[in-house]
């Protein structure tokens, strides 16, 4: 008899840097435990920092695998206070995934379960906001977010990363990019995304010094730690 596989989801944390090992370990201790750790560090002006609870601007990057079910019952176990205060500050978000690897799609769907189930179904949130995806080049991170904070973005946290097939891309465009990037994620209101995507590739496009690459996902469900 084969496994039964469910559908997946992708949960994203961001929180102070230093706090990420804290995170995961409360994760596991409720269902979750497939983790991810990365390093960023966040655009916001000072004052939206304060508002946050963020104590400076670098950030630990946290995405989790977990099954959909699991992470829909974290959530709104988050939010409804069944689950114990951390004293972390942070943002969560979590997105639906279309594909995986069959084998850790298995090893997740066997395991979790922690957080205790209710009665009803656990449905999905009907959600107002979407994640920006903008890989620019080395040093021009804060330029492109003052632009998609003019367009209605509030912030963004920023992950140093490499750009592999610059090579084809440049074939096919004719524009030399450069592999050197960094990669702001800005989460929008649904009602401000095409505004500031826009923004962002009329000032900072291939064509630009920034040489903007520029994407969106859906958001399903958000939440804060605390």
């Amino acid at each position: 008899m084969g496994h039964s596989i469910a559908p997946m989801q992708l949960l994203v944390s961001i929180v102070e840097r230093g706090k990420g090992g804290s995170v995961m370990g409360f994760y596991r201790q409720h269902g979750l435990y497939q983790h991810i750790q990365a390093s960023g560090r966040g655009t916001a002006a000072s004052h939206l920092l304060d508002t946050l609870g963020f104590g400076t601007s670098e950030r630990d990057v946290i995405l989790t695998l977990a099954p959909r079910d699991d992470v829909r019952r974290f959530m709104r176990a988050l939010k409804d206070g069944s689950l114990p205060k951390q004293h972390i500050q942070g943002l969560l978000f979590s997105m639906g995934l279309t594909g995986m690897s069959a084998l850790l799609a298995v090893c997740l769907s066997q395991m979790g379960g922690a957080v205790p189930e209710r009665s009803e179904t656990v449905m999905e949130q009907s959600n107002s906001y979407s994640l920006i995806l903008a890989a620019v080049n080395q040093g021009f991170g804060d330029t492109v977010m003052d632009t998609a904070r003019a367009a209605g973005a509030w912030g963004a946290t920023v992950i140093r990363a490499r750009l592999s097939g610059a090579e084809e891309l440049q074939t096919m465009t004719g524009v030399l990019l450069r592999e050197e990037r960094e990669v702001l994620a800005i989460m929008v209101h649904k009602e401000e995304r095409n505004g500031v995507m826009e923004a962002i590739e009329r000032e900072h496009g291939a064509h630009t010094p920034a040489q903007a690459l520029v994407i969106s996902l859906p958001i399903e469900q958000t939440a804060r730690l605390d």
